[in-house]
């Protein structure tokens, strides 16, 4: 991975903590598994979009636009935001 393991903890961190707020008995990833989430039939690829939407929901915009896409792009964010975020199996 290419993002910087200080960087990779805080996102780690403020993920976990949404996680922890709203994913009780795993019901966030119940959601977005059958497919309870806006727009969700113009999804191509649900766990890319989980991965992003909990970036997106951590307060993590203005992180990432300040300090990951300075030398990341989308692919290499995702690659770590798949090592955080719990796996979705479209049912």
């Amino acid at each position: 991975m290419k993002i910087r393991p200080d960087h990779l903890d805080h996102v780690k961190r403020e993920i976990d903590a949404v996680l922890f707020k709203y994913n009780q008995d795993n019901k966030l990833v119940k959601e977005y598994q059958s497919g309870d989430y806006p727009r969700s039939e113009f999804t191509k690829d649900v766990q890319r979009r989980f991965c992003f939407d909990l970036m997106y929901g951590a307060g993590l915009s203005k992180f990432a636009s300040d300090h990951l896409y300075n030398y990341l792009n989308d692919d290499h964010i995702y690659t770590a935001l798949k090592t955080i975020c719990p796996k979705i199996e479209v049912k």
